[in-house]
């Protein structure tokens, strides 16, 4: 079924407008009466009924059948600070955060990040239109925060939370492993991983983040592309995420 986004919920009526509305009318060619899935990051996610198609001011009402599922609850934040890297591949891991169901994305320039931003607002709006159709397409009700570009680590370090579990993935780590770590954690209430950028961090960088409370941890033996590490790690703090039963 397809899912769409509405900014509001009120006596169990919505409205579609904007590009969705354009998607649903001249794409999807929908009629009123056909049946969609719409959500809210505050309500969850609703079954409902199109009742009228208003060409002349590109506004779709919609009659609020039932409640298919609440927003998703979880007890630990997931925070994913990823370096800069080529502007494809980070619109791709964004992509796949949110599918994966991160909480909180903050983009970082390191010492040996080389791509440069020019226009952060655009960017930042363009990222914001990746995160929603992942979320349309994921079946997510609720979306991940992005940061705007964080310059420096001391910038960093007043963004995550100070009792946050800080994971720093490091190709020079030969003695913890990430699966260990976080399969033997409990009780926390936020856990944050930070990937570099394709060069790596430099040692300076490793030693300041160590001071402040990260610690190591290795993906293995082979080396990964930046954005093949920040997915495997990811998905192995997600898995124990979600199958934990730690409470706040």
């Amino acid at each position: 079924m397809h899912r769409f986004f509405v900014n509001k919920i009120s006596d169990n009526q919505a409205i579609i407008q904007g590009e969705d509305y354009s998607h649903i009318v001249t794409v999807l060619r929908l009629k009123i009466n056909e049946e969609i899935a719409v959500f809210n990051y505050e309500h969850g996610e609703f079954l409902a009924k199109i009742t009228d198609i208003n060409t002349k001011e590109k506004i779709i009402l919609l009659q609020i059948i039932k409640k298919i599922k609440d927003r998703e609850k979880t007890n630990i934040k997931v925070i994913a600070i990823i370096s800069l890297i080529k502007n494809d591949k980070m619109d791709f891991v964004i992509e796949k955060l949110t599918e994966l169901g991160i909480t909180q994305i903050i983009p970082v320039i390191t010492k040996r990040t080389v791509v440069k931003i020019n226009d952060i607002e655009k960017k930042l709006k363009r990222w914001e239109k990746i995160i929603y159709s992942a979320v349309k397409q994921c079946g997510r009700v609720t979306k991940p925060e992005i940061f705007s570009v964080v310059n420096s680590f001391k910038e960093l370090l007043k963004i995550v939370p100070e009792n946050s579990f800080k994971l720093l993935i490091w190709e020079k780590e030969d003695k913890r492993y990430l699966i260990d770590e976080i399969f033997n954690l409990k009780d926390v209430e936020s856990i944050c991983f930070f990937i570099g950028p394709e060069g790596g961090f430099e040692q300076s960088e490793v030693q300041e983040l160590l001071k402040n409370g990260f610690l190591s941890v290795s993906l293995g033996d082979t080396t990964l592309r930046a954005e093949t590490a920040v997915i495997l790690t990811a998905g192995v703090i997600m898995q124990k995420v979600r199958r934990s039963k730690w409470k706040n």
